[in-house]
């Protein structure tokens, strides 16, 4: 990113090292985090797909359709942890992480948004899921969004946590602002969560994973759209910005929801007002 975003994504940097000394960087390690209350139901499995990526996924069972949700860059399923405690017990919740997330090692850097769109859909084919729901936050809501718009059978709706169509929407949207006043609580939760996503990566994979999202635009997709889509945004305590200024398309099947006062980091910082449009979401689009 440039200007003011990169003094917002690189603050802490120093904090950041410090913490991943301590990581193990060995190939799949097992994470130093215990399952919480919220994460115990969930089943986790570990998918070696054809392109030789490793893929951990946790799954909950329930009834109905299953949410399936994607983290955003250096995340794991701990950081749904606050928005799965908000959403009902019953609801059937698929989390896959990416190639570089849970401990995992990508292969190769040969990486895009279309290709981790094809990686998650395969997860999801070896599942078994008929009807279903795409999200995600940050890069998996920008993947949720490139799964949007391939019409993908069962999909039932799409719902983008903070997804960028284009990596200028920062500058169009919100002037450069992407992560919000955080209390010291929610400045060490999202220390320790970025500690735990880059500690086992290379200077390298570390570059490369973090440009991505740069070579990608999820325009089109959401303008091809079959199934309907909720995209969810932190409005940073400002004027909230224009569908033209989000680079969102004018479509009556794409709605945008406003979670007021929050920014990039909305999961961390008003779960329960996310949680809150979501299901919403569900509702009406049973």
């Amino acid at each position: 990113m440039d200007g003011r975003a990169c003094q917002y994504l690189f603050a802490g940097t120093t904090l950041l090292f410090s913490l991943m000394s301590v990581s193990n960087h060995a190939e799949g390690a097992t994470l130093p985090s215990e399952p919480s209350e919220v994460l115990m139901p969930f089943e986790k499995q570990t998918f070696t797909l054809p392109n030789k990526r490793r893929m951990n996924c946790h799954q909950r069972q329930g009834v109905g359709a299953t949410l399936v949700l994607v983290p955003g860059t250096w995340g794991d399923i701990h950081r749904f942890e606050s928005l799965l405690a908000e959403l009902p017990e019953e609801l059937p919740v698929v989390v896959v992480e990416l190639c570089w997330q849970g401990g995992q090692v990508p292969p190769s850097l040969e990486l895009s948004i279309e290709g981790l769109a094809d990686d998650v859909l395969w997860v999801m084919g070896e599942l078994g899921l008929e009807r279903f729901y795409v999200g995600g936050h940050s890069i998996g809501g920008m993947i949720a969004i490139e799964i949007a718009g391939r019409g993908i059978p069962g999909l039932l709706g799409v719902l983008p946590m903070e997804g960028w169509t284009h990596h200028t929407v920062v500058e169009t949207a919100f002037d450069g602002i992407v992560v919000g006043d955080l209390t010291p609580e929610q400045e060490a939760r999202r220390q320790a969560d970025r500690a735990r996503g880059r500690g086992h990566l290379s200077d390298e994979q570390l570059r490369t994973i973090s440009t991505i999202w740069r070579h990608w635009n999820g325009f089109d997709c959401l303008r091809r759209a079959n199934a309907p889509v909720l995209s969810i945004w932190g409005d940073r305590g400002r004027p909230r910005p224009s569908r033209k200024a989000l680079q969102i398309p004018e479509r009556p099947s794409v709605e945008v929801g406003w979670v007021a006062g929050a920014s990039h980091l909305l999961l961390t910082e008003r779960p329960e007002a996310v949680a809150e449009l979501m299901l919403s979401f569900l509702q009406r689009n049973p």
